[in-house]
């Protein structure tokens, strides 16, 4: 790990900005061009510091704020930092009983909801018992706009009041809680700095750059990268409600941008509906980036082939930030990258100790950029456990520092006393020429406890059956790694996070395979 830099506040990071590029865009809609430069954003957070201040608001207490991505979502999560409190991006997209949950747990003194939000979500923000306001797009006053007509009322200048410092919780992201409960994640003040440090670095930042995102602001990575990465080096977001096939390229092109985020979900779309277009003819590109889930090689491969654009591929969780990423120059195929610069990292065996280079173990990571710990409910927070954090992630890394993630340690199917990693299935379901995409799970069996069902989603205008996907496995997997059964199905469910639903698979394979 490189030495430390010196901890800056938020507070810090966007007066210098304020002062040194103040006509520059922090962020512009990718929808509607509107824009936010770096003065504006400088005097409407400064109206917020003088809101929560005339509201008493201490440090670590907590403000929620309940909205799919725009402008005044990024102003909102900026200005509750810059004061010193909480902020909470509660995700819309996951049901009204986890909405209502977050919001007992979290105990907001103020809930801020966007006015398009579901008519069921605004009863819950506002039965949340506290101060609740309504917000529009744009951070500016207006008739629907009741949030930002009160600040518009506060002074633009700087706020003399404000609370908290590096160790006082800033950040509570919530984890997607596809099998369970969703945990609320702690972030500190310094932590989170540390994180977007590494980001920024890792991916290589300049003041030069735009940055594409349309992941929802309710995920740690699009926070980090696309709205405090760009903040810390003075670039510039371009933020898009959702992902758009048809007008993806389009944005590119009008913004000049220079970085694109990625999944792997929105890269096979971008290859199921070709343009035709390459990275000739997007001048100001440098790369793309692949996270949240392993992309198959062969959708790597095809899209450098179709489009000619860098793909860079990197890890990351909410306990820790990004990891790990490829330089964007010279990227690799296969590894998620080297650690970043603010995190330890290692592979364990079970007993703790380091696994030798090439030798599978479990991933753990300790730094700077680490979470505080989970926010239990009700504000007890359990401290991350000390000496680092068992991340459930197995891999190994190599004799050049480059990490290779091989599956997830709870994911694992035993069979028979046996250890079966899924990600091993589908990486050789995904080598079959007419697959889009698959996955494994592990499901109950009679005889051997668990077994491995595999599901797969055809390329369009292949017709793909059992017996060729076992033909094909046979040859490549050892006997007791060959799937109990294999389902086709139109496309894989997935959580609000673009990661495959394994509580949607098992419930398909429930309905219809189990059934039958």
């Amino acid at each position: 790990m490189n030495p430390r830099i010196p901890y800056q506040s938020i507070d810090q990071i966007i007066s210098r900005h304020a002062s040194e590029r103040g006509d520059k865009a922090y962020a512009i809609s990718a929808e509607t061009g509107d824009e936010i430069s770096y003065a504006e954003l400088s005097a409407v957070t400064n109206r917020i510091c003088h809101f929560l201040a005339s509201r008493g608001i201490k440090a670590n207490e907590r403000i929620a704020v309940l909205s799919d991505n725009c402008l005044s979502q990024m102003v909102l999560y900026q200005g509750v930092q810059r004061y010193g409190a909480a902020v909470c991006l509660v995700n819309c997209d996951v049901n009204a009983m986890n909405v209502g949950q977050i919001l007992y747990d979290v105990e907001p003194k103020i809930v801020l909801w966007h006015r398009s939000l579901a008519s069921e979500l605004q009863l819950i923000a506002k039965a949340a018992g506290v101060e609740n306001h309504r917000f529009d797009d744009l951070p500016v006053a207006g008739a629907e706009n009741e949030f930002f007509s009160l600040v518009a009322k506060l002074p633009i200048t700087h706020c003399d009041q404000l609370v908290g410092g590096p160790d006082d919780v800033t950040l509570i992201n919530y984890t997607s809680g596809t099998t369970s409960k969703p945990k609320g994640v702690c972030c500190t003040s310094a932590g989170y700095f540390y994180a977007t440090d590494s980001e920024a670095v890792g991916f290589g930042f300049t003041e030069s750059d735009r940055v594409l995102d349309y992941r929802a602001l309710t995920w740690c990575s699009p926070q980090l990268l696309t709205m405090t990465s760009t903040l810390l080096v003075g670039a510039t977001s371009v933020l898009a409600k959702k992902f758009s096939v048809s007008h993806f390229f389009d944005w590119i092109r009008k913004y000049g941008v220079t970085i694109c985020a990625g999944v792997p979900t929105t890269i096979t779309m971008l290859l199921e509906r070709p343009h035709d277009i390459t990275k000739d003819d997007l001048p100001t590109l440098r790369y793309m980036t692949t996270s949240s889930a392993p992309i198959a090689p062969e959708t790597y491969e095809a899209f450098q082939k179709r489009y000619g654009i860098t793909l860079s591929q990197s890890c990351g969780m909410s306990e820790a930030g990004t990891m790990f990423s490829n330089d964007p120059e010279a990227p690799r195929r296969g590894t998620v990258g080297k650690p970043l610069r603010n995190l330890i990292a290692r592979f364990v065996d079970e007993d703790g100790k380091d696994t030798p280079a090439g030798v599978e173990g479990e991933l753990m990571v300790d730094g700077p950029q680490m979470f505080a710990g989970y926010l239990l409910g009700r504000g007890e927070i359990q401290p991350h456990p000390p000496g680092g954090f068992r991340s459930g992630d197995l891999g190994y890394m190599d004799k050049e520092g480059y990490v290779f993630l091989t599956g997830r340690k709870k994911d694992l199917i035993i069979r028979g006393g046996v250890n079966i990693a899924p990600l091993e299935i589908t990486a050789m379901l995904c080598e079959h020429p007419g697959v889009l995409e698959a996955a494994t799970i592990g499901v109950p069996d009679s005889i051997y406890g668990e077994a491995a069902a595999c599901f797969v989603v055809p390329k369009p205008g292949h017709t793909l059956t059992v017996e060729a996907i076992m033909a094909h496995l046979k040859p490549r997997l050892s006997e007791f790694k060959i799937p109990k059964s294999v389902s086709f199905i139109e496309s894989l469910p997935k959580t609000d996070r673009a990661k495959v639903s394994k509580e949607g698979l098992l419930k398909y394979w429930q309905e219809h395979v189990q059934a039958h």
